[in-house]
């Protein structure tokens, strides 16, 4: 039985070492733009969504304002109730850099039911600007409000889009792991996002897969219309992912890739804060099917456990047969994961500790399902998720 049990979990990881789209890789990086002189470039209107983002609104708007791009760009800010001056620092921030033409603060309006605060914030922003005196813009620029932006990212992102005719652009952007628990944990995170969204297989016109990050997305006005705007996403709470999902069945392409020229400025250095931004969709990535979870937390063990119990097994029982496969199917694992451990400034030697971490994701999708289970529900920045008015306002009031 062991043996049997072996074999397959080393012919699963055979198959997402030599036949999972590359996924481990990291070959998706973003061109280096040319000179755009002489040529006429679209326009682009950034929206950013904040809540009560005092701490990091300076930083990462100034990264957003001073974009070298030539071509028409606007800044809007979409403040969603905050109660610690992110409006009042973004504006002092805009007037002392001598961009006060460049940014434009609105306020987010009371979360309709069943919308998800962040996608409202983004509506709110679209429905502002289609109901101005503003041109047609050609490109929206989804930014969050605690990512940091390379000076030329903007035009990186365009050129990007128009030379292969992408209607979507996005960055995983760089997260920020320095603390213990960062180091932990960042890296898994960020490889079993590659795990479910092989980028290639997003990036691919022929494959059925869409994805996006939520950090930096650059989308084409035509598309975001075609989808009907936020509306069609309006309660998801991966957003990113169904967005890109959602351009990219219209028949449109996309395009995902690691994003060196944007990181986060938002730091985790405790667990419960990293437990948290897991268990927040680790159950909503199981379609918040308990069914589902018995497959995923049998299929973890499976993969990540298995290697290492045959191969001290094998070991201590002289099955070499056994220890050779649970052996090669750990090295397997360790060789897929150190691209990513490498991105991250980590050792070689962790990556084959990726057995623990899979232990830590497990605790927490199911943390995750007893959540769902017991009726607790997580928003954006503690904005109530309304799933229906009146649930809404008696949260609202009990706030």
């Amino acid at each position: 039985m062991i043996l049997t049990v072996t074999s397959l979990s080393l012919i699963i990881w055979l198959y997402l070492t030599f036949a999972h789209h590359g996924f481990w890789q990291r070959r998706e990086f973003l061109p280096a733009s040319p000179d755009a002189s002489g040529h006429t470039l679209p326009s682009v209107i950034s929206l950013t969504p904040a809540r009560n983002e005092a701490e990091l609104i300076s930083r990462s708007l100034s990264s957003i304002l001073n974009q070298s791009y030539k071509g028409s760009f606007l800044s809007v800010l979409i403040d969603d109730s905050s109660t610690d001056g992110t409006s009042q620092i973004a504006q002092s921030e805009a007037d002392k850099a001598g961009y006060s033409t460049r940014l434009k603060i609105i306020e987010a309006t009371e979360l309709p039911p069943k919308w998800s605060g962040k996608l409202w914030a983004l509506q709110t922003g679209l429905n502002f600007i289609e109901g101005s005196q503003h041109e047609p813009v050609d490109y929206y620029w989804l930014s969050d409000a605690d990512i940091s932006h390379d000076t030329d990212l903007l035009a990186r992102l365009v050129n990007h889009a128009q030379s292969e005719e992408l209607a979507l652009v996005s960055l995983m952007v760089t997260l920020r792991c320095d603390s213990f628990w960062e180091k932990t944990v960042i890296p898994a995170f960020v490889y079993y996002f590659q795990m479910l969204y092989p980028f290639a297989s997003v990036n691919n016109p022929e494959h059925g897969l869409g994805g996006a990050a939520g950090g930096c997305i650059l989308i084409r006005r035509d598309a975001i219309e075609s989808i009907g705007g936020f509306h069609a996403i309006k309660d998801k709470l991966i957003d990113d992912c169904e967005l890109g999902k959602a351009v990219k069945a219209k028949g449109y392409k996309i395009w995902l890739g690691h994003g060196t020229q944007s990181c986060s400025l938002r730091g985790s250095s405790g667990l419960t804060d990293l437990w948290k931004m897991v268990t927040r969709t680790a159950f909503v990535q199981l379609n918040y099917s308990y069914l589902y979870l018995f497959f995923a937390i049998f299929g973890m063990a499976l993969i990540y456990g298995i290697p290492v119990f045959a191969t001290i097994l094998g070991l201590i029982t002289s099955a070499w047969l056994i220890a050779g496969l649970g052996a090669l199917a750990w090295v397997l694992m360790a060789v897929t994961y150190w691209p990513t451990l490498r991105f991250y400034k980590r050792h070689l030697f962790e990556s084959f500790l990726m057995p623990l971490t899979a232990l830590l994701f497990m605790g927490m999708t199911l943390q995750a399902a007893w959540l769902h289970l017991i009726g607790s529900h997580s928003g954006w920045r503690d904005r109530v998720y309304a799933n229906d008015a009146t649930k809404d306002s008696k949260k609202s009031a009990s706030k």
